[in-house]
């Protein structure tokens, strides 16, 4: 009875880890291929940014790249340079055996900021602190938004044209569009404040990672 009691966990054993080889990401040959490698530039971001340009969208998955490509050239930094496509992991599931779970995962996207010189910083939209939100864009530093549009959909915001608006940058349209703070806390999964760090202070790889992965969980939860 203990010998086919030990078979079966054996089995047991075999059959969760086979499970997570297919189900997870593959960490160790993204980290072999330097994924989570920082780059050699040493480009700093700009002070403050400039306005922001859309890039369109023609793959399905490519938001948060895009989003972040925006953000990065308004910081005066070079996307190519910093390799965002591969660093960021854009290209690869989620979920190893499903290929509809590509794109761009907070935890990637907390990691490459800060190994960039950027600061991040998240607005809880479940608390009284959403003017944050206005005095930072005012301030000419930009926010990276998660909303869902029939799938999860990154976008960037910078300062309105007039006073209590935003300007939501989207690589789906064509043109920026103006949004009152109301309207783009309703729609937001969740936003992150981002602007440079001051010299030594951004966050480790490893920290941002898990700040990265707590603000999914809390976006994935208001889904």
């Amino acid at each position: 009875m203990k010998r086919k009691r030990l078979k079966l966990v054996g089995m047991f054993v075999v059959f969760v880890m086979l499970t997570a080889c297919m189900l997870l990401p593959d960490f160790a040959g993204q980290k072999r291929a330097g994924k989570y490698e920082p780059t050699n530039s040493n480009a700093l971001p700009l002070p403050h940014a400039s306005t922001p340009l859309a890039e369109q969208q023609i793959e399905p998955h490519t938001c948060g790249l895009h989003a972040m490509r925006s953000l990065y050239r308004a910081y005066g930094l070079d996307p190519d340079a910093f390799r965002l496509r591969f660093r960021l992991g854009t290209d690869e599931p989620a979920v190893q055996i499903d290929d509809e779970t590509t794109g761009t995962l907070h935890p990637d996207l907390y990691r490459v900021l800060a190994q960039d010189g950027f600061a991040t910083r998240t607005i809880d939209l479940d608390a009284a602190q959403t003017s944050d939100l206005n005095k930072h864009l005012a301030a000419d530093q930009l926010a990276i938004m998660l909303v869902y549009r029939k799938t999860y959909h990154w976008v960037l915001l910078s300062d309105g044209e007039t006073t209590g608006q935003i300007t939501v940058i989207d690589s789906l349209s064509d043109e920026p569009k103006q949004a009152a703070l109301a309207d783009v806390l309703r729609d937001a999964l969740s936003i992150t404040l981002v602007e440079p760090a001051p010299t030594g202070g951004a966050l480790s790889a490893a920290d941002a990672h898990a700040l990265g992965l707590a603000e999914m969980s809390r976006a994935y939860q208001r889904r």
